[in-house]
């Protein structure tokens, strides 16, 4: 979502978001700022940054474009006629292949030549692998987060002209 769909004094995602959904982007957009903070801290005092700090900022950015794109999607299908929890289940099927995510050959099996193009080889097979693990990570996290939200019924029509109408006990239809 670009910055002139964003509310322009928060930042955060547009009214039409259900709120529980503007919640959980919100708090991915957070945890996303706040591990970019850190390692930009971290490399402007010199610091080498740990595996862990690079996973956890890798993790949370993919969490929070997963969030932010399902929240844009909501915002376009609405006008279509497509509900909240339609747009969840679209992502939910997008986003469960991760779990199965064919993580490519563990690098310590891969083939090891010398020189520069052999420590090549070997870190992108490492950053491959590491990828793939974080992709795994994140669909869980997600898959999780959104069977919350289905849980909560809180993505079902709110306004009552979206329900069907319901006649009276006793009373037949006229036409």
């Amino acid at each position: 979502m670009n910055n002139s769909q964003r509310h322009p004094a928060t930042g955060a995602p547009p009214e039409r978001v259900p709120a529980s959904l503007q919640a959980i982007t919100e708090q991915a957009r957070h945890t996303w700022q706040h591990h970019l903070d850190d390692i930009v801290r971290r490399l402007g005092r010199g610091e080498r940054l740990t595996a862990e700090q690079i996973y956890d900022t890798l993790r949370a950015q993919t969490l929070c474009i997963w969030w932010r794109l399902l929240a844009r999607h909501i915002e376009h299908t609405e006008s279509q006629g497509m509900r909240p929890d339609q747009s969840v289940a679209k992502f939910v099927s997008w986003i469960t292949p991760y779990l199965d995510d064919p993580t490519p050959p563990d690098p310590s099996q891969a083939v090891r030549r010398c020189g520069q193009d052999g420590e090549l080889e070997l870190a992108l097979a490492h950053l491959g692998h590491s990828l793939a693990l974080i992709r795994q990570g994140a669909a869980r996290t997600f898959l999780a987060q959104a069977q919350t939200l289905a849980q909560a019924e809180t993505l079902a029509p709110a306004c009552p002209a979206e329900q069907a109408p319901s006649a009276s006990i006793g009373q037949e239809a006229t036409a």
